[in-house]
């Protein structure tokens, strides 16, 4: 009888083990089909790029060109801690303007380059505003409620695609599964929107204070519009100094589907989909792979690897600080 007890015990962690396992695996599906599907696509593009050819072009700008282009991809990331200064107004955070720069600096810059489902991101929050007194009891519904707004203002741009005032026929026509993710990231913001006014929402995230009120849902979208107009910006700035002759919205409308295609990887930082899309689309404006490229990679550098560097400085220093407090308690 006990063996048989046993035996029971062991099929039910096995069907717990491999119903878990089927989770996982789904999860895994939708970005691993998402980047095999553009590498197969952009194969062509990826077999003409040639190192040698890319650090030449990057060799030729000029170091006022740098400035700008670095200057700009900074205030781009600087942008993104009015997220925090949104969850600090509305759930009355008892923490300073400086703190909030720093601790949102510190979040998104590992949060962009390490990125796991935007797990760094939250697990640094979390850590950061708890070690400043912020209770586990209004941090979660914090952190909860910061979330799902990141990709909303990537919505707004799906929609000013889909209206025309975006517009990226060409990679579209080409690559037609980029329609469908078009219109995907399209349709989460009416949902967003749904959610955040609904009572259900209200009872939870605010503690029976009424609804989100639109004036908080405009500013939640206001952010995140802001975070992905100034990253298209900074790749626009970066793309006219390297390419001559490139308009602003072809280059925006690029930005904007290869976002897309990154988030939908949910790899870190979208690396992989989003160069690659991004590639395609610069490609079809008559750019040479090399030239292409070596924008990306000084996007890459400019907006992510030396804002993590700062944000890496930060960090060691806010560690040090909280260290000494320890000390002196």
């Amino acid at each position: 009888m006990d063996r048989k007890i046993q035996t029971l015990k062991r099929f039910r962690i096995v069907r717990m083990i491999l119903s878990l396992s089927r989770v996982r695996a789904v999860k895994l599906l939708v970005p691993l089909a998402v980047i095999a599907l553009v590498c197969w696509e952009g194969q062509h593009e990826l077999s003409q790029i040639h190192l040698g050819t890319i650090v030449h072009e990057l060799q030729q700008v000029p170091g006022s060109a740098v400035m700008q282009m670095l200057g700009m991809a900074l205030l781009a990331v600087a942008v993104m801690s009015t997220y925090d200064y949104l969850i600090r107004a509305h759930f009355r955070l008892k923490i300073s303007l400086w703190s909030t720069f720093r601790y949102a600096w510190i979040a998104n810059t590992f949060n962009n380059l390490i990125g796991f489902a935007g797990l760094a991101g939250v697990g640094l929050r979390t850590m950061l505003y708890r070690k400043s007194g912020v209770p586990i009891s209004v941090l979660t519904p914090a952190i909860v409620f910061l979330s799902p707004l990141m990709i909303t203002g990537l919505s707004i741009l799906s929609w000013a695609n889909i209206c025309g005032l975006l517009p990226a026929k060409e990679l579209l026509q080409e690559h037609h599964w980029l329609v469908f993710a078009v219109w995907g990231t399209a349709i989460y913001l009416p949902f967003f929107i749904l959610v955040q006014r609904s009572a259900l929402y209200a009872r939870w995230m605010n503690s029976g204070r009424g609804r989100t009120p639109w004036g908080t849902v405009a500013a939640s979208l206001s952010t995140s519009l802001l975070e992905w107009a100034f990253a298209g910006i900074t790749f626009w700035i970066i793309a006219s100094h390297l390419l001559d002759g490139v308009h602003f919205v072809a280059i925006f409308s690029i930005f904007t589907i290869a976002a897309i295609a990154g988030i939908l990887s949910m790899a870190p930082g979208g690396i992989g989909a989003f160069d690659l899309i991004a590639l395609l689309g610069l490609t079809q404006l008559g750019i040479s792979t090399d030239k292409a490229m070596a924008v990306l990679v000084i996007y890459r550098l400019f907006y992510y690897i030396i804002p993590w560097l700062i944000g890496l400085v930060l960090a060691a220093l806010e560690m040090g600080l909280q260290g000494r407090r320890g000390v002196r308690e």
